[in-house]
């Protein structure tokens, strides 16, 4: 796809809708601004229980229509942000299992990246925890920004205590940078380019396991 884009003028956007989180925004601007020094980590954990009516033969559980299971549907949007966040991503490795719910694909997976920055990510996504979690943060040496819960609006920072409210449709800003893109030629925040890098680490991750 993204090479038919290229070879015919055209915008492709991939719908990692969470880099135009406005709270995402202003993270990536006191990153920039050097309030937690140099980053050297990034942290996200996703932890669900898949409900009844998703475990009976749902295509988020069928390997045939989704591919995978907790790896490409909630672990791809955080490597995609950690990627936003810190750049070009080097090495990359992980761990997949099923250990609790009755289903064909993993329910489990934890993701190690390493990035030319020498910052490291690590993401874990579960649907077996009936303990909610969306954290995510970025520790550096003078300090760390806090976005958990993920999709909320909080940020915590040395800069303060902020609330950064998303609209009530979280895909507002995704598609209004893509419609930008389209009509304006405003620089697309997801492009075909960046979800390639996000997918490499997908596929690194998947092949440490086959290899297993």
């Amino acid at each position: 796809m993204q090479e038919a884009a290229v070879r015919t003028g055209r915008t492709l956007g991939v719908a990692y809708y969470r880099r135009n989180y406005p709270k995402v925004t202003r993270a990536k601007e006191l990153l920039e601004a050097g309030v937690i020094g140099q980053v050297f980590l990034g942290e996200a954990t996703s932890h669900e229980w898949l409900r009844d009516e998703i475990l009976k033969n749902n295509w988020r559980v069928r390997r045939d229509l989704a591919g995978g299971g907790p790896l490409y549907d909630t672990a791809s949007h955080r490597i995609d942000l950690l990627n936003y966040l810190f750049g070009q991503p080097e090495k990359a490795t992980g761990y997949l299992s099923t250990l609790v719910q009755p289903i064909a694909v993993e329910d489990n997976a934890t993701v190690m990246i390493e990035y030319r920055n020498g910052a490291r990510g690590l993401v874990d996504v579960r649907w077996h925890s009936k303990v909610a979690r969306d954290e995510f943060r970025v520790r550096g040496t003078e300090g760390e920004i806090d976005l958990s819960p993920l999709n909320e609006a909080s940020l915590v920072s040395p800069a303060g205590v902020e609330r950064i409210p998303a609209p009530l449709n979280l895909h507002f800003p995704c598609i209004a940078n893509f419609v930008a893109a389209v009509l304006d030629g405003a620089p697309l925040r997801s492009s075909g380019e960046t979800a390639l890098l996000t997918d490499w680490v997908t596929e690194q991750v998947t092949a440490t396991n086959r290899r297993q």
